[in-house]
């Protein structure tokens, strides 16, 4: 199968969080298999070739745009393994689209540059623009998140008797409803419709103006999204469902929860090149060297000895750092030292900075992203913390289980999919989970991992159950080549989305 994939980023070339790892590791997967795969990238300034890497360059091309064209360049990359490309798309106009500092944000002032609406437009053209250059017929386009909606629309409009996208089937996956790309109705102009199509509850319209992650699904032929847990919650109202929710139970049918997977070679506590003592469930003495190697590093004392709750995150309020300033004090007199990695809002920051200035025995934050410092989290630490607002799957309690770190979790999304509270009785169970978004409800589930921890024996039981599990892409992918064959079936049988179509049932 010819699959052509269309994120904005993707691990090992560029990343910001975990869509690139989710595209990168996937992407590897299905080429495992045997799938022909080529993932269209926009050509960032930081766009950094892994060693084993190379790229040629490609013909330019112009683009519809607006009323007039712009030029994009195109570069393929490929590394060691043939049947996986990266195709490079890039803005050769005055502007400049990629060619920047950043990926979604400016740097200099922190917030997102203020054409990501046309940037993104853009790159769903060209990278379309740039497919068609490989002269090739791909059976699936699957495009990420709202920065890759419009390839949705445009193949089933302006590219619709295209011969690379003959008998194309179309799968747009939700990776993350709370970023849609919401924008002023001009854009509509520079994507080549009209006017007439902005209307109220039309398929591009969304409160007076264009939100492009509605593009996205209302034209695809399937939807997926990161866990069944959060395919159910983003069909309801509130905080979960952003204001698509009825765009959303409308296309329930089409609608799949696939739990993402993690990359269980790169995240392997027994492989792990990051770590000075690596382990596995048979030899867990790595496990305490590391804990000992993080304690030096945050320069916390020897003792006395508490247990180490880590978090690598970005600090923004879905992630639930807000029950964290509400428990801080109680918190920190659970007996316990507290890591966090992660950058983000400056609320959240400073937060983590004052925390640590008044308790530098206790609390250790480190601004920004680390892999191999967040490596030694996961393998150095006893529990770790994820109290989301919500959360479509989250990698990183994965992550957690499979270094032997039971995860503290909100039952939302892929956490509720994932973790299982653990009974002491029985032995059952892989970490700590809690339901309400209330910091109580928080500290308690605290509280059974801390008492959990300080028992040997059941702390090693939880440990093995959780290094037990497999959360690997291999499973996952299982479910996404049964998902492309439900929509080739559909194309095959005439049922796609047309202007027409979508117009007539949104």
């Amino acid at each position: 199968m010819s699959v052509a994939h269309v994120a904005s980023e993707m691990t090992p070339l560029i990343k910001i969080g975990g869509l690139a790892d989710v595209v990168g590791a996937l992407a590897a997967e299905q080429a495992r298999r045997g799938h022909r795969v080529t993932v269209a990238l926009p050509a960032y300034q930081a766009v950094s070739l892994p060693a084993g890497w190379s790229s040629r360059a490609l013909d330019s091309r112009p683009v519809p745009w607006g009323m007039g064209r712009e030029l994009a360049r195109f570069a393929l990359a490929s590394g060691p393994d043939p049947r996986l490309r990266v195709l490079l798309v890039d803005h050769a106009g005055d502007r400049s689209f990629f060619d920047r500092p950043g990926i979604y944000d400016d740097p200099r002032s922190g917030e997102g540059y203020p054409d990501n609406a046309e940037r993104f437009l853009f790159f769903c053209r060209a990278a379309l623009e740039g497919l068609k250059l490989l002269k090739e017929r791909f059976d699936v386009l699957h495009g990420h998140d709202h920065q890759a909606a419009w390839t949705m629309c445009f193949v089933r409009t302006h590219e619709l008797h295209t011969p690379t996208f003959k008998d194309l089937a179309t799968v747009f996956t939700i990776h993350n409803l709370g970023y849609q790309g919401i924008y002023d109705p001009w854009v509509l102009g520079l994507a080549g419709l009209g006017g007439e199509l902005f209307y109220p509850a039309s398929p591009f319209e969304y409160w007076g103006r264009v939100n492009y992650m509605k593009v996205g699904l209302v034209f695809a032929d399937l939807l997926s999204t990161v866990s069944p847990r959060y395919a159910q919650e983003i069909q309801t109202g509130g905080e979960f469902g952003a204001g698509l929710e009825g765009v959303l139970a409308r296309r329930a049918g089409d609608l799949r929860g696939i739990l993402n997977g993690i990359d269980d070679a790169y995240w392997d506590p027994a492989a792990d090149p990051y770590l000075a003592h690596r382990y596995g469930p048979d030899r867990m003495e790595g496990k305490e060297l590391n804990r000992r190697a993080l304690i030096k590093e945050c320069g916390f004392p020897s003792a006395p000895e508490m247990p180490l709750v880590g978090m690598v995150s970005r600090l923004a309020e879905q992630k639930g750092f807000d029950l964290i300033e509400q428990g801080a004090d109680a918190l920190l007199a659970l007996g316990a030292r507290y890591v966090v990695l992660g950058s983000g809002e400056a609320r959240y920051q400073d937060l983590f900075r004052r925390l640590m200035a008044a308790h530098p025995d206790r609390v250790h934050y480190r601004s920004g992203f680390d892999e191999r410092f967040a490596h030694l989290i996961e393998a150095g630490c006893d529990l770790f913390l994820m109290p989301s607002r919500y959360e479509p799957c989250g990698l990183n309690q994965m992550y957690s289980l499979r270094y032997g770190t039971p995860p503290i979790v909100r039952a939302v999304g892929g956490l509720a999919d994932t973790v299982q509270e653990f009974d002491p009785l029985t032995g059952a169970g892989n970490g700590f989970v809690f339901q309400r978004f209330d910091a109580e409800e928080m500290l308690a589930a605290v509280r059974r991992g801390l008492a959990t921890c300080r028992q040997p024996g059941l702390c090693a039981r939880l440990r093995r159950n959780g290094m037990g599990q497999d959360f690997s892409w291999r499973r996952s992918v299982d479910r996404y080549d049964a998902l492309y064959g439900e929509a080739r079936e559909r194309v095959a049988a005439g049922r796609i989305a047309t202007l027409e179509s979508v117009r007539a049932t949104i």
